[in-house]
């Protein structure tokens, strides 16, 4: 196990901002969603927010809803949600790359033991969607190498065409994807697209 801290691997769920409309709500409980599984009472911890879902209820946040995000937190950043990295175990990292973000997950087993996130600069948000697809993985593997390195990792996107550059020579990538694909050469990866609707928790943080 690695003595890392709570908030090293929580830092980005911490930090999500209470959703601005309806469909930022809906990713929100999308990720939710995906680990229910491992969440006791989660229907009940989310009825407040479902509440706004429906057709005829205004978009009032209130502090009932405030007080169920920050339910959601504590739960999503403590067991038996969050779990430590065990070096014995699979490691998958899902990715995401928004108009304006970066987001990560490091699981096991399908628990997540690590989450993060970050804005993109300036100069990152003009970027290719594959670039910045490619920078999402580049980050997470910076973020968490002490998760990632020297293991096979299985890397989930929802960007297609990654796979495919990942199966061509160096050489035949344009420069800038040959920079971050040399950044990437320390790690055993294996690139896996998944659609966006089965990795909520990279996309959601990636837009938040």
């Amino acid at each position: 196990l690695f003595p890392y801290t709570t908030l090293f691997r929580s830092e980005a769920i911490v930090n999500l901002p209470p959703p601005e409309d309806r469909q930022a709500l809906m990713r929100l409980l999308g990720m939710v969603k995906y680990l229910s599984q491992y969440i006791p009472n989660e229907s009940t911890i989310t009825t407040p927010l479902r509440e706004l879902l429906k057709q005829h209820v205004p978009w009032t946040w209130e502090n009932e809803h405030t007080e169920a995000l920050q339910k959601i937190k504590q739960i999503l950043t403590t067991k038996p949600v969050l779990q430590y990295y065990d070096v014995n175990k699979p490691v998958t990292m899902q990715t995401d790359a928004s108009q304006d973000g970066l987001g990560c997950c490091v699981l096991q087993l399908g628990f997540p033991i690590a989450y993060a996130s970050r804005a993109m600069t300036a100069c990152e948000k003009n970027y290719a969607q594959i670039e910045k697809e490619l920078l999402a993985i580049c980050y997470g593997c910076q973020k968490f190498y002490q998760y990632l390195h020297g293991k096979k990792v299985e890397i989930q996107t929802d960007h297609l065409p990654l796979e495919t550059i990942f199966k061509k020579p160096l050489g035949g990538a344009p420069p800038r994807l040959q920079r971050m694909l040399l950044k990437l050469q320390r790690y055993d990866l294996t690139i896996k697209y998944v659609p966006a609707r089965l990795i909520p928790v990279a996309d959601t943080l990636s837009r938040a």
